[in-house]
This record gives C-alpha cells, sequence and structure tokens, in this order.
C-alpha cells in the first residue's frame, strides 16, 4: 500500500554477513511493480545482477526497469535530498545496511519530511544464527539486529536441519515481529512490504498464500476503537499499514503500522503531503481476514 502519492516509504534491510542482504535486494529490484531506489555504503558491498544494470557512474547505477542504486559515500542526508529530488520521484526507497551495522539506528531517518518508514527487514542465516549468537565476537551484534527487527526474512531455510532450534532462538528474541521463510532470500513482497494484493499470488516459491482487504472512511477514529480492533484482529493477521486520523487530535495524520503481533502509531513528519481520511489495508494467509474485519473502525 502506498501511503500517499507525494511520501517515499523507507524499507531498512539488516542482517549479518553473508545472510543474504544483497540476494533480498536484487530480488526486490527484479520483481518490484514499483519504482525503487536503493541505498548502500558503497558500491563495493554489493553486487547488483548484470543483467539489472543500465548504465553507471560514480555514486548512481541506472537500472533497466527505471529504479536507481545511490551510494551513501557523499554521507546520509545528501543521499536522501538526492532521492526525494529524483524524477520520476520513486515510491520507496530501501537502504542496505552494512553487516554489523544497527538497522534501527538507520530506520530513524525514514522519519524524516518526505519519507514515512515502513519496516525494518532483517535477514537471518537459518543455517548459521545459532553459532553466530553463541558466537563472543559476533553474537551480541546479531542478536541486536534480530531485536530491531520488524520483519524477520529467516533465509536459507532449504539448507537448516535445526529449524526448530532457530525458530526458538528467535522467538526468544524478538517474539513479536513477522518471520518470514524464504530460501534465496524470495520473499512474497506483497507480504513484506504490506501492500495491498491485487493479483491472485502464485504459492510456488512461497510459503503459503496471501490476501488483503482495505477499510476507507471519513470520519476520524476513536483511539479505543482502533485499539479494540487490534486486540480482535485474528491470530495470523501479518501486516496493517495505513493513515488514520484519531478523533482525538483529527488534524494530525498518524502512519500506523502492525507487523507481526507489534504494532506503531506516530504522526507523519509531513502533514502537508497526507490524504485526508483513513486509510488502512490488512495482510493475512488466505481466507483468514473476516469480511467485517473493520467493524470497530466503524
Amino acid at each position: 500500500m502506498k501511503l500517499s502519492g507525494d511520501l517515499i516509504e523507507v524499507s531498512v534491510i539488516g542482517g549479518y554477513l553473508g545472510a543474504g542482504k544483497t540476494t533480498l535486494v536484487n530480488h526486490i529490484l527484479r520483481e518490484a511493480s514499483e519504482r525503487v531506489a536503493v541505498m548502500v555504503n558503497d558500491f563495493g558491498e554489493i553486487n547488483i545482477d548484470e543483467s539489472l544494470i543500465d548504465s553507471s557512474d560514480e555514486n548512481t547505477i541506472s537500472l533497466t526497469n527505471g529504479c536507481i542504486c545511490c551510494s551513501l559515500v557523499d554521507g546520509f542526508a545528501t543521499a536522501l535530498e538526492s532521492v526525494v529530488s529524483f524524477r520520476p520521484r520513486p515510491t520507496r526507497l530501501v537502504i542496505e545496511a552494512s553487516g554489523v551495522a544497527d538497522p534501527g539506528t538507520i530506520a530513524a531517518h525514514g522519519h524524516g519530511p518526505g519519507f514515512a518508514l515502513d519496516a525494518v527487514i532483517v535477514v537471518a542465516d537459518a543455517v548459521r544464527l545459532i553459532e553466530q549468537i553463541a558466537d563472543p565476537l559476533v553474537g551480541q551484534t546479531v542478536a541486536g539486529q534480530i531485536r530491531a527487527a520488524d520483519v524477520i526474512v529467516l533465509n536459507k531455510i532449504d539448507l537448516c536441519d535445526t529449524l526448530t532450534s532457530v525458530n526458538a532462538e528467535l522467538s526468544e528474541l524478538n517474539p513479536k515481529a513477522l518471520l518470514i521463510y524464504t530460501s534465496e532470500a524470495k520473499a512474497d513482497l506483497d507480504l513484506l512490504f504490506g501492500r495491498e494484493i491485487l493479483r491472485t499470488v502464485s504459492s510456488a516459491g512461497h510459503v503459503g498464500t496471501f490476501e488483503s482487504r482495505t477499510h476507507e472512511s471519513t470520519q476520524p477514529i476513536l483511539r479505543e476503537n482502533l485499539e479494540a480492533l487490534i486486540k480482535n484482529l485474528p491470530s495470523d493477521i501479518q501486516r496493517v499499514k495505513g493513515i488514520i486520523r484519531l478523533a482525538e487530535a483529527p488534524r494530525i495524520p498518524m502512519v500506523f503500522q502492525l507487523v507481526g503481533r507489534s504494532w506503531d502509531l506516530r504522526a507523519l513528519a509531513d502533514r502537508e503531503k497526507s490524504p485526508e481520511g483513513n486509510r488502512l489495508v490488512v495482510i493475512g494467509p488466505k481466507g483468514s481476514i473476516p469480511i467485517a474485519w473493520d467493524n470497530f473502525l466503524r
């Protein structure tokens, strides 16, 4: 779901070295149905598929699908300003954090004017995760990245024979995150980005099939009704996201995010570019969303 025609949604991708961050970025660029900008600390740290590259210069790679990839070598703030100025304007910014960075710290920049933070996505190596967390040199870094995640992409599950133990470790570190299982980082982008599903998703290459429903209304929503909705959602609902206005402060547009079992509500930084009224999209496994899922909001 696009929050507004003028706001760029920000997805931060973190995870330790070798987990599959670059593989996920390439998958996003191949499968994206929107214009995406990608930021990396240095082009030497990411290998964009050659088939995707149209042209390149020192700080920018132009991709064949109209997307772009830019370097952060000249500074984060400058790079963000350049993304806002791109024409045509991207609808999503994907920031790949380095393998030892805290993605939660980087995500703080996703709340600035012109941007709306979608989620912190952390890629975890199913084969090596338990070993990494037990390592006295890297364990604290890996565990911190997992704790910062809204979405955990558990990658390489086809190579893992200790999945039960890995699940238990992740549940202890971050029980509220949405957990997506993948091989070769082939995550369903509708689920990953929480966007409205307008197509029938093939089960090939994905674990499960998802559907979405949308709530639209014009009158501000009572906070107690929003909290009742959250409390009564079916337990297998994966994501809810959108912009609403609360009856307690109707002039302030609020970005609402529910990812897994964690939810967040914060004021939109760029209020002039906010749509009027309320619009929320809910996503869950096919058949899991009640037709009247939004009754509490009405």
